[in-house]
C-alpha cells in the first residue's frame, strides 16, 4: 500500500506538473500588443448635448480594432468651461492581447494622454483621454442666406471670434480666397454685379485658437438675371439693407423702415453701424447684455462701441464684446 501510495503520488506531482506548463504554453500562442496609435477627430459644438458631439475615433496600429467611447464628464450638454474627457476602448484581434506598460507605449493625435487601463484578460484596452478644451470650440452651425441683392448674413455662433467666407458663382469660388469679417453679415454687391448662379459658404473661427473652426455653412443658391445684375449696380435691388429715418418720441429715439416697419428687441446695421433696440423698438444705450456678451452702445448716439475703452474705463474687443479686466 505504501509502495502505491507513493507511485501514485509521484503520478500526481507529474501531472500537476504537465498541468503547470500547459498554461505557459497556451498563454505562449498569444502574441503581444505593446503599443497603439489612435487618432482622434472630434467636433463639439457649444451648447451640444451629450452623447450628439461627434467624435471620429480611428486606430493606425495592426492586430487591434476601435470598439467604442464613453464620455466622462457630468453634465447635460457641452459648455465652455468644459474639457472633455473620454474613454476609448480597443479590441485586441483573436489571438493577441496587450502588454502595454508605460504611456509611451500610447501615441495620440487630437487628444492628450491620461491613463490606460487593460481589461477582460488584457483583450481589452480602456484608454483614457483628453479632448481639446471647449473655450477653442464654436457653436452649431446657423443659417445662411444669401438675398438676390447681394447681402449675406447668418446668425451669431457661440465662441467664434470671426467668420470666414466665400462666395461662389456657378460653383466656381469668385476671387483667389476667402473673406474674413467679425460681423454677422457680408455685402458681396460688388461680386454680384453680374448674371449666374451664386451661393456663399461661412464658417466660424474660435475667438482663442484661430485654428479651431467650424463646418462650412452653405446658403441657397441665387440666381441673378441681367436685369437683377443692373439693379444691384445701381442700389436699387430688393434684398439690400432696408433704408429709413431716425424718429424722436421725447427723449427716446427708434428706426422707421421705409415700409413703416420697425426693429424690435434685435440688432440692426445702420448706415455701417449697429444698433440695439428694445421690445417697444426704441434705441438702447450704455451697457447692454446679448445673448452672454456684454456690449456698450454710445450714451448719445447708441452706436455700438468698439476696439475702444468704455466711459467707465473697461475694454471692448474688435467685435465689441467686454474683454476681462
Amino acid at each position: 500500500m505504501y509502495n502505491w501510495k507513493k507511485v501514485c503520488g509521484a503520478v500526481l506531482v507529474v501531472a500537476a506538473l504537465a498541468g503547470m506548463l500547459a498554461f505557459p504554453s497556451f498563454a505562449a500562442k498569444k502574441k503581444k500588443i505593446t503599443s497603439v496609435n489612435v487618432d482622434v477627430e472630434s467636433h463639439i459644438g457649444l451648447g451640444v448635448r451629450y452623447g450628439e458631439e461627434e467624435i471620429e475615433i480611428n486606430v493606425r496600429g495592426r492586430n487591434y480594432t476601435y470598439d467604442y467611447y464613453e464620455i466622462e464628464n457630468f453634465g447635460f450638454e457641452w459648455m465652455e468651461d468644459d474639457i472633455p474627457e473620454i474613454t476609448i476602448y480597443l479590441r485586441a484581434d483573436e489571438g493577441y492581447y496587450f502588454s502595454l506598460t508605460k504611456a509611451s507605449a500610447v501615441k495620440l493625435t487630437g487628444a492628450t494622454y491620461v491613463k490606460a487601463t487593460k481589461q477582460d484578460s488584457s483583450e481589452t484596452l480602456a484608454l483614457r483621454v483628453k479632448l481639446p478644451s471647449m473655450q477653442e470650440m464654436v457653436g452649431a452651425e446657423t443659417e445662411v442666406v444669401l438675398t438676390d441683392g447681394g447681402f449675406a448674413s447668418w446668425g451669431e455662433i457661440r465662441g467664434a471670434g470671426s467668420y470666414e467666407l466665400r462666395l461662389y458663382k456657378n460653383g466656381t469660388g469668385v476671387g483667389a480666397t476667402y473673406q474674413s469679417t467679425e460681423q454677422v453679415f457680408y455685402d458681396y454687391t460688388d461680386q454680384m454685379s453680374k448674371p449666374g448662379t451664386y451661393q456663399v459658404k461661412v464658417r466660424a473661427v474660435n475667438k482663442q485658437n484661430k485654428e479651431s473652426k467650424g463646418k462650412w455653412m452653405e446658403s441657397e443658391t441665387v440666381t441673378i438675371s441681367q436685369e437683377m445684375a443692373d439693379a444691384i449696380r445701381n442700389g436699387t435691388a430688393a434684398g439690400l439693407p432696408i433704408k429709413g429715418e431716425w424718429k424722436k418720441e421725447g427723449e427716446r429715439w427708434w428706426y422707421q423702415h421705409e415700409d413703416g416697419t420697425y426693429t424690435q428687441n434685435n440688432w440692426e446695421q445702420i448706415d455701417k453701424k449697429w444698433y440695439l433696440f428694445d421690445e417697444e423698438g426704441y434705441m438702447r444705450t450704455g451697457w447692454v447684455e446679448w445673448e452672454g456678451e456684454k456690449y456698450y452702445c454710445h450714451d448719445e448716439t447708441g452706436e455700438m462701441l468698439k476696439d475702444t475703452t468704455t466711459p467707465d474705463g473697461y475694454i471692448l474687443d474688435s467685435a465689441g464684446h467686454l474683454k476681462n479686466r
